[in-house]
Parts: structure tokens; C-alpha cells; sequence
């Protein structure tokens, strides 16, 4: 299998957009980001990961997203009559327009079927698409349906007539299959609310008035008409996306260590609940039934490690992580406070002790995995 990703995240948008701030979108892109560059995950390479947040990540961790960004990233199909090629890196002082987002993974795409189709290969080539940040429901121009919308970087309702700046999600999933590629797998973490301008239409992007016949998944963070929500704690998420990458990583209950879109939803759906108490409900439909595509296969990843509550704590204090036997953990380094929350890398599953670093014998023990926040006293 050949494989794609176009992952977008935007907390802020301009003014015009009329829209509050999110606080961890770009964090959700992030993770996803990290998830298809993983071998073990989407396996994307990176120079097919078209990448863009706005605004752009900052203080990285180490790892594969780190390394991403620090290289040479893929371009984007930007139209500008003042450079010489439409084609350029993503600006990351402003958050990517609607036809920035499926121009440039449409082209690609249909690039990617035209050598396929030369070449005689009949490798599968699948797409991935994660879009965080706002969204609305919106009638599509000249269908008379509505469709669940992400609001990109150049959104700007207007009245009776069509709203710019909105990627109808469904539209969009149409389009990639339509002699581009033949698996996509979209996801969506943004509110499917209906628009409170009632004539607000959207342009269609999808080229094929028809739905192709090819394996696919969409997965929303809500129900239709309703909202999003993130978590109330820092370090702020898409509940939506946190349950979406725990299941990613760690849910394989096929015997050979499958995960195929039926389960994932299953399980989305039992453990949203550990990160909201508001009553949201995701949506994930697929084809072919029953069980839908394979969306990943092989080991299952560790655990997220625990966030931790470091609040009494003063900036600057060491804490050290020990295993059971009460022995620090080999080759991880003091994690060095500077916060009120403090993240611990992915772990496997056994006993821990967080110990303060100060002769005072503090400490707190606690069992991986475990998706409660850990107060350090």
C-alpha cells in the first residue's frame, strides 16, 4: 500500500470568521501528524504528509514530527501571480484557505492515478485526511443537501449567498476517490452545528456527482447538529481526537493484531467518556460493511503516558520516574518542572513512582496505563 495525509489544525482564525480561539486543535494535528509518520501507524512517508497549522507548533518534543518539520517540508498548491510556480512550502505565519487544502491533495492525488495508470500498478494508494478547528453543517450550491463543513483559514460567512473559506467534508471524500485514490480515510474533529445564516451555501469540490465505489471512512467528533467539545484541563484536546489516538495506538483485536473502522468506532465510543462529561457522541460511517476498511495492522503502540498535576510544585523542580522495584526507569532523563501539567512519554503497562527530587522522600506511585491525571504532592 502507497500512502498519503493532508492534516490541518487551526486554533485561531481571522476576524472576519467571527469565531472564538480553540485551544487544542493544533495539538490534535500534531498527534495524528506524529501517528501517520509512524511505521507502525498510517506508515506515511514524509515527503506525502502535507502538514499546516496555524498557528504553526512550537517547543516539539523529540520524535518523528520534530524531525518533519525540521526538514524539507512537502509544498502546497498555492496560486500567487507573484512566484514563479504555484507550488510552495506552507506559510506558516496564516492558517491554509479551503482550495489550499483540496486543491493541493486532489492534484496530488490525481497525479499519483495518472502514474499508477501508466505504470500498470496496481498497488492500493490510500489517503488520509485529519481536519481540526470550527465547523458548521451547510447546503451544498446546486444539491439541495447539507453536509458537515470544516471552517479553513479564509472562512467568511455571508448572507444568500456563498460562504467562503469552507471544505464540505463529504464532498471532499467523494473527490479523492475519483481517479485519485481508491482508499480515503477522512476524519473530522470540528462541531457539525447547523449555520445560523440559513442561506449559507458552499461550493461543492467534488468533480463526480455519484459516490465511488472504493473503501472508505469518515469520522466525526459529533453527531449531525451538534457541537465539539475540548478538554476543560490543560494540556487542552479534542476529546474527540484524544479517544481517536488511543484507539489508533493501542486497540488490535483482530487475532492478528487488525483494526478495522467497526471496532474503531466501537471503541471510540466506549471511551470518549474519560475525557468529557458533556454527552457527545461521534459519528463514523464506512465502506464496505460489515466491518469497514482495515485502518492499521501489527503491534499495538504503548500507552500515552499519564499528564501529571504539578501545580504546588515550584518551576524548576526535578521530578524522577522509578518502576516498581523503586529504581529509576533506564535511560529516561529528570522531567524538569515548568508548568502546572508536566506529560509523560508513552509507557508500558506496569507500576510507576514519580518521585520529587528534593531529599523530602515525596513521592506518588501510580499504574499504567491510566487515563486519570496524576497530583504530585
Amino acid at each position: 500500500m502507497k500512502s498519503w495525509a493532508i492534516v490541518v489544525g487551526i486554533n485561531v482564525y481571522h476576524r472576519r470568521a467571527a469565531q472564538k480561539p480553540l485551544d487544542g486543535a493544533v495539538a490534535d494535528a500534531c498527534d495524528f501528524a506524529d501517528w501517520v509518520l509512524d511505521p507502525l501507524g498510517g506508515n506515511v512517508p514524509p515527503e506525502r504528509l502535507f502538514f499546516w497549522t496555524y498557528p504553526w507548533p512550537v517547543a516539539l518534543s523529540a520524535g518523528r514530527l520534530k524531525d518533519y518539520l525540521e526538514g524539507e517540508l512537502p509544498s502546497w498548491f498555492i496560486p500567487d501571480d507573484k512566484k514563479d510556480s504555484d507550488w510552495q512550502p506552507p506559510d506558516n505565519a496564516r492558517a491554509p484557505k479551503a482550495t489550499e487544502i483540496t486543491s493541493t491533495i486532489e492534484t496530488v492525488g490525481r497525479g499519483a492515478y495518472t502514474t499508477a495508470f501508466v505504470d500498470n500498478d496496481e498497488e492500493v494508494r490510500r489517503v488520509y485526511v485529519f481536519l481540526a478547528g470550527h465547523g458548521i453543517r451547510a447546503r451544498i450550491y446546486g444539491r439541495g443537501q447539507d453536509e458537515t463543513c470544516f471552517m479553513a483559514g479564509d472562512f467568511h460567512p455571508k448572507s444568500s449567498e456563498l460562504a467562503a473559506g469552507l471544505v464540505p467534508c463529504e464532498s471532499f471524500r467523494k473527490a479523492l476517490l475519483h481517479e485519485r485514490f481508491n482508499e480515503a480515510l477522512l476524519f473530522a474533529d470540528c462541531c457539525r452545528s447547523e449555520a445560523s445564516r440559513l442561506m449559507t451555501q458552499v461550493q461543492p469540490v467534488s468533480d463526480f456527482d455519484g459516490d465511488p465505489i472504493a473503501p472508505w471512512g469518515m469520522a466525526f467528533a459529533a453527531q449531525e447538529g451538534q457541537p465539539a467539545y475540548e478538554t476543560c484541563t490543560e494540556p487542552y484536546r479534542g476529546v474527540f481526537t484524544k479517544a481517536l489516538m488511543d484507539g489508533l495506538r493501542t486497540h488490535r483485536p483482530g487475532s492478528a493484531g487488525e483494526l478495522y473502522a467497526a471496532p474503531l468506532r466501537d471503541f471510540i465510543h466506549s471511551n470518549i467518556k474519560s475525557y468529557t462529561v458533556n454527552d457527545q457522541l461521534p459519528q463514523l460511517s464506512y465502506r464496505p460493511d460489515p466491518h469497514g476498511p482495515l485502518i492499521v495492522t501489527g503491534p499495538a503502540g504503548l500507552p500515552n503516558g499519564p499528564e501529571l498535576n504539578v501545580s504546588t510544585l515550584a518551576n524548576g523542580t526535578r521530578l524522577i520516574l522509578k518502576g516498581g522495584d523503586n529504581k529509576p526507569v533506564a535511560d529516561m532523563p529528570a522531567f524538569v518542572v515548568t508548568g502546572p501539567t508536566l506529560s509523560l512519554p508513552p509507557l508500558p503497562e506496569s507500576l510507576y513512582v514519580i518521585e520529587i527530587d528534593d531529599g523530602s522522600g515525596r513521592h506518588r506511585m501510580f499504574v499504567q496505563p491510566t487515563r486519570e491525571k496524576i497530583h504530585v504532592p
